[in-house]
């Protein structure tokens, strides 16, 4: 399961990577989705690198299923299939969550097969196995190593790491958000 922290920190790094527009962007759609009464935003930690580093070994050994120091584009496609029923199961379990609060006389008059047939299920996001292969392994041998697994996301980290000291500080992640 991603870390919280690391999965808000790739975030930033996204948004730093793509510039004021997408961060003018983020910000409308986050204040768009803001409610009145909803509690401030936690506040930034520092983020090491060497936690990303462990996170991303952890992710590339989950994919690896073989153990053999390389993903494959079957590895690639069991990954994103694992990834997409996670997502098939989350959406369900707020499904039926929804439709329990929906019904608030528990009365059944909104059934369940009602409520399903009027939410269909997102179509899930998938770049294809080959794409993601050719963009990931720098050498074309056809598996993606370690260091061709990491190297995106280290490269992005060292960017916003303004002072190189291994930690994406605070500081660092304020002035990656601010408009230049």
């Amino acid at each position: 399961m991603p870390n919280r922290p690391l999965s808000a920190l790739l975030a930033t790094i996204a948004v730093a990577s793509f510039g004021p527009a997408a961060n003018a962007q983020a910000s409308t759609q986050a204040a768009a989705q803001a409610k009145p009464a909803a509690p401030a935003a936690p506040t930034p930690k520092p983020i090491a690198r060497a936690a990303i580093v462990q996170e991303l070994n952890a992710n590339y050994k989950v994919m690896d299923t073989d153990g053999d120091g390389g993903i494959t584009s079957a590895e690639i496609s069991a990954a994103q299939t694992r990834a997409n029923q996670a997502a098939a199961a989350q959406y369900a379990k707020r499904r039926d969550a929804i439709f329990q609060k929906l019904d608030t006389n528990k009365d059944g008059q909104l059934s369940l097969a009602e409520f399903n047939a009027g939410s269909p299920m997102p179509p899930a996001r998938r770049q294809a196995p080959a794409q993601v292969l050719a963009e990931v392994d720098s050498n074309k041998d056809q598996k993606v190593t370690i260091a061709e697994f990491t190297a995106p996301t280290l490269t992005k980290f060292d960017r916003v790491d303004l002072n190189h000291d291994g930690i994406f500080s605070v500081d660092e992640q304020q002035k990656t958000r601010a408009p230049k």
